[in-house]
């Protein structure tokens, strides 16, 4: 019989694991992908609207 193996934890993938690490997927200004369901300055909008009425 051999001893039980105690596992430690692994650096580098305890690194990597951190936010600073994730991969983000930048939205297009332009072309392909760059259509936004919400406008902009759709907050503004409200404001204007409600300031004039």
């Amino acid at each position: 019989m051999s001893k039980p193996s105690r596992h430690r934890p692994n650096k580098a993938k305890s690194i990597i694991a951190q936010p600073l690490f994730r991969s983000r997927q930048e939205q297009p200004a332009k072309g392909k992908g760059s259509y936004r369901r919400e406008a902009f300055q759709s907050k503004s909008w409200e404001a204007s609207y409600f300031l004039t009425a």
